[in-house]
C-alpha cells in the first residue's frame, strides 16, 4: 500500500473490501459444506435467503447488490443453522455469525 492511502472499504462499512470478499467467499464455502447450494442471481428488489428447491436447500444471493449486503444476507442464513456450529470457521466469521444470532 502507498504511504499515506486509505484502504479501500466495502459499501461504506467499516471494513476493507478484502474482508468483505473474503469472508463471503468462506461464508459460502460453509453453506455448500452444510448442504445449501448457494446461488447469486438478480433478484430485482428482493435480498434473496433460504428456500427449498425440489427438495434441495438454497440460498439465493441477489447479485445486483453490494458484496456486503450478499455477506449479510448468507450471514443471516448460517447463523440460523443449528449445524453451523459443527464447521470450523475464521475467528471474523465466527465474530460475524455471533453479531448475526444476537440481532446485529
Amino acid at each position: 500500500m502507498v504511504a499515506g492511502a486509505v484502504p479501500a472499504v466495502a459499501d461504506g462499512g467499516a471494513e476493507p473490501v478484502s474482508d468483505t470478499l473474503g469472508l463471503l467467499e468462506e461464508a459460502m464455502q460453509v453453506a455448500r459444506e452444510l448442504g445449501y447450494r448457494v446461488r447469486e442471481e438478480p433478484l430485482g428488489e428482493l435480498p434473496g435467503g433460504a428456500c427449498a428447491v425440489g427438495g434441495q436447500r438454497q440460498i439465493l444471493l441477489n447479485a445486483a447488490h453490494p458484496s456486503s449486503q450478499r455477506l449479510d444476507t448468507l450471514l443471516d442464513v448460517l447463523a440460523a443453522d443449528a449445524d453451523v456450529g459443527d464447521q470450523p470457521v475464521s475467528h471474523l466469521l465466527e465474530s460475524r455469525l455471533r453479531r448475526h444470532r444476537s440481532g446485529r
